[in-house]
């Protein structure tokens, strides 16, 4: 009796696994069982390089994908130019060129303005704080209406998030704000804004230039990503001091755009395959970059790399500077700029409220 309900408790799984992996669409055959056996194929561009761990995520993504499907679903993941440019992915995808993309949002701050908000804002969202609200606090809706009402034919799907970032290479030490005046520093975005604001020469040097001009002394420090990717670029080498926190980079949120005609076509399992696989492959990068960048950390230590933590009355008076930006900004635009500010403020204040109440104190690290 046992061995015929175990049998049965097996097939009823093996059953709902044949499910998961069934219908589809440019060659449509069907199994024995009825399930739809079609096959898709999609060309994906991203804004990386290879040599990176962030073109790993769709890299592990489309993986995932495949294999969870039985090869139904492949995803062929392209890094930047070998389709189209690093800056050409949105386009690309919401006229359909290729079917899908994966990138920064802040990249499209020229296209709208509000697009930093789902990729990093200084001094704001840390990672799983960023997360729950993406996932669980409206963040994802109000990523997608951001989307919509500028016109991209495209459905949003977050994928990958990685901690904190380097907040400086450099050769000084930076604590003070008066060690930041007049620095000749490599920045992006708001962080640059406010910083200029604060007496700093801020050049937007490209990833790829900035080891160079480290060496050169063109620039005196720069940020681009966590240690573990800075180590891959080598920046140790050219420098004397690593600076923190990540006040510009708290936590760092990529995504994938997926053409909606081609989200549309996609038979129902494959979306939820698409989308589960996408929360799985965050889950591990960050976890995978946060591990790897605690052992880069030791890795610079055993270099003789210095590090430097920023004074907390300047995180905290360029937390001011932020906030102040943003409420003008959100002030000036109104419509969904204020709308994602607004929540994200809020969201932002009920979790460290209820973070004071449940967790503990860490005390000794023995």
């Amino acid at each position: 009796m046992i061995k015929k309900k175990i049998l049965k408790l097996a097939m009823t799984v093996a059953l709902g696994f044949a499910l998961l992996a069934g219908c589809s669409s440019t060659t449509s055959n069907s199994s024995s069982d009825g399930v739809s056996q079609e096959k898709v194929k999609w060309q994906l561009a991203t804004s990386w390089p290879d040599s990176i761990m962030i073109q790993d995520m769709p890299v592990q993504w489309a993986k995932m994908i495949k294999e969870i499907s039985n090869g139904r679903f492949e995803i062929d993941v392209h890094p930047a130019g070998s389709l189209v440019g690093a800056a050409e992915v949105l386009d690309a995808t919401t006229s359909g060129t290729v079917d899908a993309y994966h990138t920064f949002s802040g990249y499209w701050i020229g296209k709208m303005s509000g697009s930093p908000f789902f990729s990093s804002v200084p001094m704001t969202m840390e990672p799983f704080m960023y997360m729950t609200w993406i996932y669980e606090g409206g963040g994802l809706e109000l990523w997608q209406r951001m989307y919509d009402e500028a016109g991209y034919n495209v459905k949003i799907i977050p994928l990958g998030i990685q901690h904190p970032e380097t907040l400086a290479w450099s050769n000084k030490p930076l604590k003070t704000l008066d060690d930041w005046s007049g620095l000749k520093y490599r920045g992006v975005g708001w962080w640059a804004e406010i910083l200029r604001d604060n007496n700093v020469n801020v050049t937007s040097v490209p990833g790829g230039e900035i080891y160079p001009s480290l060496e050169r002394g063109v620039i005196d420090a720069a940020e681009f990503s966590s240690p573990f990717n800075d180590k891959g670029l080598g920046f140790y080498e050219v420098t004397d001091y690593l600076a923190g926190p990540g006040m510009h980079q708290p936590s760092t949120l990529f995504y994938i755009g997926i053409n909606k005609d081609a989200w549309n076509a996609l038979p129902a399992d494959l979306q939820v395959l698409a989308e589960t696989a996408a929360r799985a492959t965050t889950l591990w990068s960050w976890t995978h970059d946060f591990d790897q960048s605690m052992k880069a950390v030791d890795y610079f230590e055993e270099k003789g790399i210095k590090q430097v933590r920023v004074d907390e009355s300047v995180q905290l008076k360029l937390q001011k500077d932020t906030w102040e930006l943003l409420d003008k900004r959100s002030a000036d635009e109104g419509g969904v700029f204020a709308d994602i500010w607004a929540s994200m403020k809020d969201y932002r204040a009920k979790f460290i409220d209820y973070e004071d109440l449940m967790v503990p104190v860490r005390g000794s690290k023995q």
